[in-house]
C-alpha cells in the first residue's frame, strides 16, 4: 500500500500551507480538493494577505484563488528570488504547486494544534494517508496517531529553492521544514508586489 503524506503548517487567521508528498505535486483542481478535504477552501489573495500581516511566510509556491504565490517576510535568495511581500508567479498556471487553504472557522491570529483528520471522499487516490503537522505529530486520515517514519523527509526537505530562474546555488541544508525560516517569525510587512517569473 502506498502512502500519501500531507505536510500542514500552522494556521494564521485560518490560512495554512499544505503540500502533498513533498512539494509541488498538486494541480489547481487537486489543491482545491485537498483544501475541501481539510474542511477548508482555497485561500483568496486577501485572506493570504491578512495571514502574511500576522507573520505567515513560506518558501513554497502554492495555489490561491487566481494566483500562484509565495508569502515572504524575510528576504532569502532561494525563496521568491529574494523578494518580500506576496510574491506572485504570473506564468504557468497549469503547473503543479502546493496549496494555501483557508479555514473560516479558525479566527485566532495563529493556531498550531495538529490537524488530525482528513475527509478522503474529496481525494482521488485511496492510498494510506498520513497528515504531518508542523509540531511533528502525525495522524492517519481517520484521526488515529500514525506510527512510523516519514517517507517524504530527507533530500526533498533540503530543496528549499524557488522563485529564481538561476536556482543553482548550493542549498543551505540548515533550513528544514520545521525551522523558523521556513514558516517565519512575526514581522508584519504591508507592501504587496507583483512579479513575473522569467525563464
Amino acid at each position: 500500500l502506498s502512502i500519501t503524506e500531507f505536510n500542514v503548517s500552522c494556521r494564521y487567521r485560518g490560512v495554512f500551507h499544505v503540500e502533498k508528498n513533498g512539494r509541488y505535486s498538486l494541480t489547481r483542481t487537486e489543491a482545491a480538493d485537498l483544501c475541501r478535504a481539510l474542511n477548508s477552501t482555497l485561500s483568496t489573495l486577501e485572506q493570504l494577505e491578512k495571514a502574511h500581516e500576522l507573520g505567515f511566510e513560506t518558501c513554497r509556491y502554492g495555489f490561491v484563488v487566481g494566483y500562484i504565490v509565495i508569502p515572504r517576510i524575510n528576504p532569502y535568495h532561494l525563496c521568491a528570488a529574494n523578494h518580500t511581500g506576496i510574491y506572485k508567479l504570473s506564468a504557468n498556471t497549469t503547473g503543479r504547486y502546493d496549496a494555501y487553504c483557508y479555514n473560516a472557522t479558525e479566527t485566532r491570529d495563529k493556531a498550531c494544534e495538529p490537524i488530525e483528520r482528513i475527509d478522503t471522499s474529496f481525494l482521488s487516490n485511496q492510498s494510506e494517508i498520513v497528515i504531518d503537522n508542523e509540531d511533528g505529530s502525525r495522524y492517519n486520515a481517520d484521526g488515529t496517531r500514525h506510527s512510523g517514519d516519514s517517507s517524504t523527509s530527507g533530500a526533498d526537505d533540503e530543496n528549499v529553492g524557488s522563485g529564481s530562474s538561476h536556482d543553482t546555488t548550493p542549498v543551505d541544508t540548515s533550513i528544514r521544514r520545521s525551522s523558523p525560516s521556513y514558516y517565519g517569525s512575526v514581522t508584519p510587512v504591508s507592501h504587496l508586489s507583483d512579479h513575473s517569473s522569467g525563464g
